[in-house]
């Protein structure tokens, strides 16, 4: 079990977080919604747990390209909600998107309903 749980706000704070714990040999453990299967996100010894709970922004909607940019830790019906206002959608549908963040999604390459 981890004892430090760290709760960056951006990617500078992470970068910082990173660099932190490489030139001090640290193992450091990502965590997002913590709803994967697989046990990605499970930390195995005592490494620093970096959560991305508080990267929750959506940044920019671009109607014109359907482009949204947003943290990683945005929950995807957040994101979801969010462009459907807009007149869009996001093309992912699972049954965790009211607690799986983007980051996730993106890095595991989910699929879903919609795809």
């Amino acid at each position: 079990a981890s004892r430090c749980v760290l709760k960056p706000r951006d990617t500078h704070e992470v970068a910082g977080i990173l660099a932190h714990c490489g030139s001090r040999g640290l193992a450091v453990c990502p965590q997002g919604g913590n709803t994967g299967l697989v046990g990605g996100s499970v930390p195995v010894f005592d490494e620093v747990i970096v959560s991305t709970q508080l990267m929750n922004k959506i940044e920019n909607i671009d109607t014109s390209s359907g482009v949204a940019v947003c943290q990683s830790g945005v929950v995807l019906e957040q994101l979801d909600r969010s462009l459907a206002d807009q007149g869009l959608m996001v093309p992912l549908d699972l049954g965790a998107k009211g607690s799986c963040h983007i980051g996730g999604n993106v890095s595991t390459n989910a699929g879903g309903l919609r795809l």
